[in-house]
């Protein structure tokens, strides 16, 4: 993984999926990520993504076409292996937009929106165990420097 680059995924903790985003990003590499996606999808194995957007500007008109259109064509796969989403952003008013928008047009699996990312970590960790996937309990714990449990 890259430190540098504006949109990062990492799959170290699989099966949590974290995707960070970090300035603008193009084009090119927002269809690369969607590529990405695919292919974790790809693996037919059931997992939780974890969006740190706390340092992400949101996303151009382009951007967000593309990935509504990624959903649909994807909807099904999502919404059978996804179990859940927790989304890290510091900012009220786009919590408060994500938030709305999750009530206005829900999908199947679990969602968070929060400014903290120990909070999503530790909510991630707790959706992978309910569902008995067998987490990296520990490492996970480590990395986001959670209390274990």
């Amino acid at each position: 993984m890259l430190n540098d680059a504006p949109l990062l995924l990492d799959e170290s903790l699989w099966p949590l999926l974290i995707v960070q985003m970090r300035g603008a990003v193009p084009f090119a590499r927002f269809e690369e990520y969607l590529s990405q996606r695919l292919a974790y999808l790809e693996r037919q194995q059931k997992h939780v993504m974890l969006f740190d957007l706390r340092h992400a500007p949101m996303l151009p008109a382009e951007h967000r076409r593309l990935q509504s259109e990624w959903l649909k064509q994807h909807e099904h796969q999502l919404n059978a292996l996804v179990l859940g989403h927790a989304i890290v952003v510091t900012s009220p008013l786009v919590r408060l937009m994500l938030s709305t928008f999750q009530k206005a047009r829900p999908r199947s699996g679990l969602h968070l929106v929060t400014p903290r990312l120990d909070d999503a970590a530790r909510w991630c960790l707790e959706v992978l165990e309910e569902a008995g996937c067998n987490p990296p309990t520990e490492r996970i714990e480590a990395h986001f420097g959670l209390t274990p449990h």
